[in-house]
This record gives C-alpha cells, sequence and structure tokens, in this order.
C-alpha cells in the first residue's frame, strides 16, 4: 500500500493510524538527510528540500504500509513502467523510494545549475561577497547530495530492510550515478568558486597597488609644493632679520629669493620626473 500525501496534517494523521509515534515535526523543515530504523517496524526517511516553495519530502516505509509526504504540484514523480518491476520482497516500498530519491535528485540538479549560472555571470565581474554567497549555498547543497549519495549507496549494500534493489536493479544502477554525478559536479563548482576567489584577490591586489600609487603621486605633489614654498621662505625670514637685513640692500635679497625659488624648482622638477 502506498498514500501520497500534500498536507502534512493529514500526513500525520495517517501515521497516527499505523501507530508512528516518531516526532514528525521535527522532519519537517530539517535541512540534513535523516534516515534511521524503529524497532524493525518501520523506517523514516527525510530528504530536504532545496527549494523553499517545496516542503521537505519524508518517507515511512513498512512491509504492509508506506506514506509519503511530499509536493506534486511542480513535478510529477517519474513513474516506472509495470514491465520493467520485478515482483520481489518490498515492491512497494522500493517503489516509493526510488520515486521521492529521484524526485528529490532532480531538484538537487535544478539548485546546482543555477548556482552554476550565478558563478559564471561572477567571471565577468568578480564580487567576493557573491562568490562567498555562491560558495555557501553550493556547500550546503552538497552536503545534502554527498548524504543521498550515502543513502544510495546503503540501499545498493542491502543495508536498508524495505528497500530491495532487486526489484527495479537498472533504475537503481541509474539512480546511483546521478547522485555520483551530482556530487562530481557540486565539486566542479566549488573549483570554479575557488577561482574565482584567486581572481578576487588578484583585483584586490591591483586596486591597492593603484591605490598606493595614487597615494605615491600625492605626496610627491605636496612635497614638491612644500619644497618649493618652504626654501625661498626661508631665504626670506632669514634677511627678514632687521641685524641681517641692515647689512644688504633690498635688490640683493630679491635676487637671491627668486634664485632659491628657482633651484628649488629645479629639484622639485627631478624629484618628480624619478617619482612619477
Amino acid at each position: 500500500m502506498i498514500k501520497k500525501f500534500t498536507d502534512f496534517e493529514k500526513f500525520k494523521e495517517a501515521a497516527k493510524e499505523h501507530n508512528i509515534t516518531s516526532d514528525l515535526d521535527s522532519l519537517y523543515d530539517l535541512d540534513i538527510v535523516f534516515y534511521e530504523d524503529y524497532d524493525e517496524d518501520y523506517m523514516i526517511i527525510s530528504l530536504p528540500s532545496v527549494d523553499a516553495s517545496l516542503p521537505n519530502q519524508i518517507l515511512i516505509l513498512s512491509k504492509d504500509f508506506n506514506l509519503a509526504y511530499c509536493s506534486e504540484t511542480k513535478k510529477r514523480y517519474q513513474k516506472i513502467k509495470l514491465s520493467k518491476i520485478k515482483k520481489k520482497k518490498y515492491q512497494a516500498s522500493t517503489l516509493l523510494s526510488y520515486e521521492v530519491i529521484s524526485s528529490a535528485l532532480d531538484s538537487y540538479f535544478t539548485e546546482l545549475n543555477t548556482i552554476k549560472r550565478k558563478v559564471r555571470k561572477l567571471h565577468d565581474a568578480p564580487d567576493i561577497d557573491e562568490v562567498e554567497k555562491s560558495s555557501k549555498r553550493n556547500m550546503e547543497v552538497r552536503d545534502i547530495a554527498e548524504d543521498v549519495l550515502r543513502l544510495c549507496i546503503e540501499a545498493e549494500d542491502e543495508e536498508f530492510k524495505y528497500v530491495n534493489i532487486d526489484v527495479i536493479p537498472y533504475e537503481f544502477d541509474i539512480l546511483l550515478v546521478r547522485a555520483r554525478h551530482l556530487v562530481d559536479r557540486m565539486k566542479g563548482v566549488r573549483r570554479e568558486i575557488d577561482v574565482l576567489r584567486t581572481k578576487c584577490d588578484i583585483n584586490e591586489t591591483r586596486k591597492l597597488n593603484k591605490r598606493i600609487e595614487l597615494l605615491t603621486k600625492i605626496m610627491a605633489v605636496l612635497t614638491v609644493v612644500s619644497l618649493v614654498i618652504s626654501v625661498p621662505n626661508t631665504v626670506a625670514t632669514i634677511f627678514g632679520i632687521p641685524a641681517v637685513s641692515a647689512l644688504f640692500s633690498f635688490d640683493f635679497i630679491m635676487e637671491l629669493t627668486i634664485i632659491s625659488a628657482i633651484i628649488a624648482v629645479g629639484l622639485s622638477y627631478f624629484y618628480v620626473r624619478e617619482v612619477l
């Protein structure tokens, strides 16, 4: 028996009817993959949603009944032709597990493509804040994908009591390959993000070098201005002392001041040429 629910309250009511006492509310928005056997009577699997508009998918598997809380509003689960199904033990629970895990992988691939589009745009204009956001999101989805991969591997190793891959061996092989492919692609995105981080570091270094260069030019200009002003002022100040100015004529003092100004400008010119 398989029952699917899009209403969480009805899902919990159906679980109570089958004496399920586990805390299903804690799985509603759990952000990690969860799966556990309960006294060999039933098994619960919770697959987190990466789409904020969709709920987590929760499965309750057993020998006699199988319940699923999930949303079919956007995408129908992939159906398997009856001719491909082998009549084996735990047929219903295996089919339900395959359908829900396959649907979850579809949503994770969709989120991966969204992350990749954002990362590709960042190559044109690297921004470290946006890069870190993409990195964080990729890491979150990658952790989920790796957990789903482990779940598929454990199912293949027959560690799940209510999942028998002999019912649909080929489809489960494909499911495992897709899970591995998803994890590999997310690792590829992580490497691409590392390249973006390097680009951001290079850009920041270039900006810093430009700022240092601009600051050097500003300091050079200020030094020139200071030199041009201070040398004539110093000369004029010396000859502005009454005891000194009385010994020299006004014309001589002016000539000396002008000459000192010319020397200061000349020195400033050679300084600026060396610096700039």
